[in-house]
Order: C-alpha cells, then structure tokens, then sequence
C-alpha cells in the first residue's frame, strides 16, 4: 500500500522586523529634521545617513535574536555608501579657497566653512550676520601674502591665535608687528561681557596683515 504524501510544509510567517525597522528609519529623519530646522543640533546631509544608517545597524542586530529581514543588509550597504559620498562632499565645504582679493560672508551659520584659504590677494571674513550665540566654534583663516581681515558680531566672546609672519597685527585694537613669527593669544568678551557665544580664531598669515574688529 502506497504511503500517503507528506502534507506540505507551512510556509514561514514574514518577519516584521524589516517593516519596523523601515519606519523608524522615517522616524529618527524625522527628528532629525526637527532638531536641525531648530539648531539644536546642525547637521548636514552626512547626518542623515548616518542616523539611517545607525538605525539600520539597530534593526539587523535585534534580527540577531528576533526575526530576519536580510535585506536590511543591502539597504544598510547603500546607506553606508551614500554616507561615504555626502561625507566627502561635505568635506571639501570646510575649505574655502582662493586666489586673488576675495570676501567671505556668510549669511547663516550653516554657511560657515572651518576653514578659509587666499594665497595671494587681501581676504575679508565677514561674520557679522552670523549668530553664534549658544555655539562653541573655530574658524581657521589661512593667508599666504596678503592682508586677513576678519570681522565678527558684536557680542560674540571671541579668543584670536594669530600667527604673522612678517606683518602687522591689530586684534580689537591691541597692535604688535614686526619678523617675530611669534603665536599670540588674546580674548575679547565684546561690549556686553560674557555671553553671545564662543568664537575661536586662528589666523596664520605668512606675509602680510592682520585685523580683527567688531
């Protein structure tokens, strides 16, 4: 007598995880989003995948214990590259260089760079319509010949490292000159004291001048 066919196997019931995952992917963004319209915490396109991708990470090591969504992988391996190329990208934005006279002025403080470059020519860094109250910033301003003029907020605390080679140097009024090459320090609270935020200035100027005012 003829065995009867085995019955056939249940089919796996499909893992939630991979859904879950994907909408709190939207979720963090989302957060993220708020607090960057907000300026709590500025962050730029690189920002975002990284939160995705952390997110992602989340996902697959809870799908360790509970639940399979293996193609979180490949979306994880996407978000990691789109990372890679906005991190890239963004790093060629700290650096803002020239040659010839140039003005830097920033309108917002999600314009500044960490690092401003002129080799030849006068170069103007132009702060005024930023606001750093609340930040703790540093702004390096690299001159090779040329004169560096640097000119901030009002109620910023700034502390300036300024380094000229062969050339004068006017901070706030304080002047010292001279081929020493020396690196002095200085800080100016600005006519409200205390408060308004936190601006470090580190200006290297090869040949030439230096002045920081308000």
């Amino acid at each position: 007598m003829p065995r009867p066919p085995k019955p056939p196997k249940r089919p796996k019931e499909r893992s939630p995880l991979g859904a879950v995952t994907f909408s709190l992917v939207f979720l963090v963004l989302g957060l993220v989003a708020v607090l960057d319209l907000l300026d709590v915490f500025p962050v730029g396109a690189a920002g975002y995948f990284a939160a995705a991708l952390a997110t992602i990470g989340l996902g697959l090591l809870v799908g360790t214990w509970f639940g399979r969504a293996r193609w979180l992988i490949a979306l994880g391996l996407v978000t990691a590259a789109a990372l890679g190329v906005a991190t890239v990208a963004e790093s060629y934005d700290r650096v803002r260089g020239v040659d010839g006279d140039v003005t830097w002025a920033p309108t917002d403080y999600r314009d500044l760079a960490n690092r401003y470059e002129n080799n030849f020519g006068d170069a103007v860094l132009d702060l005024r319509a930023v606001d750093f109250d609340k930040k703790d910033t540093e702004i390096i301003v690299a001159i090779n010949f040329g004169k560096a003029t640097v000119v901030v907020p009002p109620n910023v605390d700034v502390t300036t490292l300024a380094d000229v080679n062969a050339g004068d140097a006017d901070v706030f009024g304080n002047r010292s000159g001279g081929l020493e090459g020396k690196l002095r320090e200085s800080t100016d609270l600005g006519p409200d004291g205390p408060g308004g935020g936190k601006l470090r200035l580190i200006v290297h100027v090869n040949a030439g001048n230096l002045e920081v005012t308000r």
